[in-house]
């Protein structure tokens, strides 16, 4: 399953790559794309659990996203 979200925080590669890492250690996250131009980061997920994981590791990070 993908989501994309919207994180208006991201603003220089630095953002995303900070982003990609954290992200990457949520067990179920399965891969992960930015976009720092759309301020969006695409997820694949395997479960509503891991997609929930990984909002609430944004969100610790300090990029909590805005949908």
């Amino acid at each position: 399953m993908k989501k994309t979200f919207t994180i208006p925080t991201i603003s220089c590669e630095h953002c995303l790559k900070s982003i990609e890492r954290e992200l990457k250690f949520v067990d179920g996250v399965e891969y992960v794309q930015g976009n720092i131009e759309a301020k969006t980061v695409m997820v694949d997920y395997s479960s509503e659990a891991a997609l929930e994981a990984a909002r609430a590791q944004l969100a610790e990070a300090g990029y909590a996203p805005s949908n």
